[in-house]
């Protein structure tokens, strides 16, 4: 969609607190148009009811759909096909000039524009759509980018930087391969990024005192789960720089638990050559 069709802008819009703010009678008629068993809509009327328990306290949901529940994915995606995808595909589609596409995952989505003024007038719709279903874009997050072939050329001819957005934890940026032909790339996002590398800085100053061999069997766990997700074509220096940060992060604590006996670095890499972290590597290759 972003290299093979003729998009030329992209719409990376948020929406504000989604789960949060589902409205519960739409989410009931959104089902009970495709499903006719009262037994399947009493069920899930209860569960939408079924409130949570916060500070020791129970509390209803008038509104939203709590993330832990199991129903919650599923009811998300069927809020989503309605009030998204169907009005894209029959009423917003149809309507325009040049190319437009749509990309859903959950609550998260980016459309995609040949035309500049159709992609603006895309967006003041948006707002309106969403807001009669309860829901509302979050303004400081969601923007309109030149992204694509001609953004590039441009942008180099005005000496720019070209515009990127951040989809399912992934940074999206037009490049161009080994033989000059226009691409676009990803990285891991800085925002997940850090995240991602403070949570390990707890999790090795947490298990400190067990031993290195524990240690490392449950951080090769995390560390190819991380690549498992994020290794893939043109992610190399990313997933590379996660994998420093543990090593970093591994030979400050072990260095710190103890005062009697420290590592140099190459005293830690001697060491870990006994229990070694698992190494980057691409699992996912888009143009194979």
């Amino acid at each position: 969609m972003l290299e093979r069709e003729k998009t030329n802008y992209v719409l990376d819009a948020d929406i504000q607190g989604f789960f949060n703010h589902l409205d519960h009678k739409w989410i009931e008629r959104f089902v009970e148009s495709r499903i006719k068993d009262p037994n399947i809509t009493r069920l899930i009327r209860r569960t939408l009811k079924a409130g949570i328990m916060e500070d020791y306290g129970y509390q209803e949901s008038p509104e939203g759909s709590g993330q832990g529940s199991v129903c919650s994915p599923i009811l998300a995606n069927i809020y989503m096909h309605y009030v998204l995808l169907w009005w894209f595909e029959e009423k917003v589609k149809p309507k325009m000039r040049g190319y437009c596409g749509l990309i859903v995952y959950a609550d998260d989505f980016v459309a995609c524009f040949q035309y500049k003024e159709e992609a603006e007038e895309f967006y003041s719709r948006l707002k309106h759509r969403m807001e009669h279903f309860g829901l509302s874009l979050e303004e400081e997050k969601s923007r309109l980018i030149e992204f694509g072939r001609f953004a590039k050329e441009r942008a180099e001819r005005e000496g720019k930087k070209t515009g990127t957005f951040d989809f399912l934890g992934f940074t999206h940026y037009v490049s161009e391969s080994r033989n000059g032909k226009f691409r676009v790339k990803r990285k891991t996002s800085r925002k997940k990024l850090q995240k991602k590398s403070r949570e390990i800085h707890a999790q090795i100053k947490k298990e400190r005192h067990k031993e290195i061999s524990v240690q490392v069997k449950k951080l090769n766990e995390i560390l190819v789960g991380y690549y498992h997700y994020y290794g893939l074509t043109d992610n190399s220096r990313s997933i590379g720089l996660f994998y420093r940060e543990v090593e970093k992060t591994l030979y400050k604590w072990l260095n710190r638990r103890s005062q009697k006996k420290s590592y140099t670095w190459e005293g830690f890499r001697e060491m870990m050559k006994q229990h070694p972290l698992a190494k980057p590597k691409i699992y996912v290759s888009i143009y194979a």
